[in-house]
């Protein structure tokens, strides 16, 4: 029983610990179970299974069975008839005027040569594919919606932390001041600025704390948890060390874009819409069986009658279009200039993906170095800032140039920051640009967080 307040705090710690995703992939993770653009396109891959079925059934026999009862009259006649070895020239009329009529039907068809099956059935394989590629794009949507929103969290707390202790650092400034010009050790001009970038600075995390809330909304609701302890990128090298060239890239953006490859299908789809169309003039030839009974009983102009006929088949139909008035010709012309139009948007989006590569190759090609002299940058403003501290102690600095010193300094710091989390994210960048990106790219990723 003494171990049962323990267990308790044990269960609900776990409980707790799981309400929150402290790295990209348990990010991700929560995302995918409820982001209802990843839930809209799953739908749809699912969907496109049955496309596959769609297709093969066009090519499967169709059976069909029909029946009718009720009124029915008929009347025919048969002249010059002949009964061999007995008379010849004969005449037999028969007459219904109204009576019961049954009719059964049964027939069965097969395609056997039918162009616009034939289009169809590749339009509906086509299409599976897109969906397929479709559903790939979707995922990789999402990982990257899932590691902005996740790094827009952590860049914004990590600005406000920054401003924070900038302000901080500021007020003691500014009580400082106050103090030493109480003394006359430092003049009303120092007072004014201590205080005028002591509200500067108030605003300015203000704003940060706001634009935080803000990441947080976000976050939440794509994630459906809070984000707490979120990991942030290491203080190492996160640029790859065996970057192929930017050519290499393109190359691969080109061969496995999701996008590009989903362009591509498009254009094929619409190439057997052309044929599809032209199809209507073709020739199609298919396979039949066909039985039909009808029967008729009542009276007529002779009295009682009853009459019973019975067709049947099995063979080959044959269909041939003759003229459709220009109709055929004028749809399909129409359906290659579509495909011609899809040609042209292709090469644009090729060159918009190759933009994008290059770009996000060329910041991480040059991020190891950027962050050298970022940090550099910080280690000196950092040092400018402790001797400029020092000597406005002594006079030989002004107040402004003491806060400002605090000021480049923090936007040192901030800088380094968010080199990391933009190298960061060109990774996934490159990687999605170029159709690569997936769960062992995000763990990658994943690993550089601490």
């Amino acid at each position: 029983m003494k171990r049962l307040p323990l267990i308790a705090a044990l269960t609900l710690a776990g409980i707790s610990s799981a309400t929150y995703a402290a790295d990209l992939m348990n990010a991700w993770q929560a995302a995918l179970t409820r982001d209802p653009e990843i839930a809209a396109a799953r739908a749809l891959h699912e969907q496109a299974a049955f496309r596959q079925d769609q297709a093969k059934a066009l090519w499967a026999p169709t059976v069909s069975a029909g029946g009718a009862v009720g009124l029915g009259g008929a009347d025919s006649r048969i002249k010059g008839a002949e009964v061999p070895g007995m008379m010849s020239d004969m005449t037999f009329k028969t007459n219904v005027n109204a009576g019961a009529l049954a009719r059964a039907s049964i027939g069965a068809q097969k395609a056997w040569i039918s162009p616009e099956r034939e289009a169809q059935s590749k339009q509906l394989e086509l299409s599976a594919q897109v969906a397929q590629a479709q559903w790939q794009l979707a995922q990789q949507a999402l990982i990257m919606r899932t590691a902005q929103r996740y790094f827009d969290v952590v860049g914004a707390e990590l600005t406000l932390n920054v401003l924070q202790r900038q302000q901080k650092a500021v007020q003691q400034a500014a009580v400082e001041i106050n103090k030493r010009q109480s003394v006359g050790d430092a003049s009303v001009m120092d007072v004014q600025e201590a205080n005028a970038r002591a509200s500067e600075i108030r605003a300015h995390v203000l704003t940060q704390e706001n634009n935080l809330a803000m990441k947080k909304v976000a976050y939440r609701q794509l994630m459906g948890q809070e984000p707490t302890q979120l990991l942030t990128p290491a203080n190492v090298n996160l640029a790859p060390s065996n970057l192929a060239d930017a050519n290499t890239w393109v190359q691969r953006a080109k061969q496995q874009s999701p996008s590009l490859q989903m362009m591509s299908l498009q254009q094929a789809i619409q190439g057997q819409e052309a044929k599809r169309v032209k199809a209507g003039n073709a020739m199609t030839v298919d396979w039949v069986a066909q039985a039909q009974m009808d029967r008729l009983s009542g009276q007529g102009m002779y009295g009682s009658a009853s009459n019973q006929m019975a067709q049947y088949m099995v063979g080959l139909q044959l269909n041939m279009p003759l003229s459709t008035g220009g109709m055929v010709e004028a749809r399909e012309r129409e359906a290659l200039k579509q495909v011609e139009k899809l040609r042209y948007d292709q090469e644009t989006a090729e060159l918009q993906i190759e933009q994008n590569v290059r770009d996000a190759w060329q910041s991480l090609s040059t991020a190891a170095a950027r962050l050298q002299a970022l940090a550099q940058s910080e280690k000196a403003s950092k040092a400018r800032l402790s001797a400029t501290r020092q000597a406005h102690r002594t006079g030989a600095r002004t107040t402004n140039e003491w806060l400002g010193a605090e000021h480049d300094a923090a936007q040192s710091e901030l800088a380094v920051m968010q080199l990391r989390i933009q190298t960061t994210m060109d990774q996934l960048r490159l990687s999605a640009a170029s159709g690569e990106l997936g769960e062992a790219q995000l763990r990658q990723v994943n690993a550089l967080l601490k």
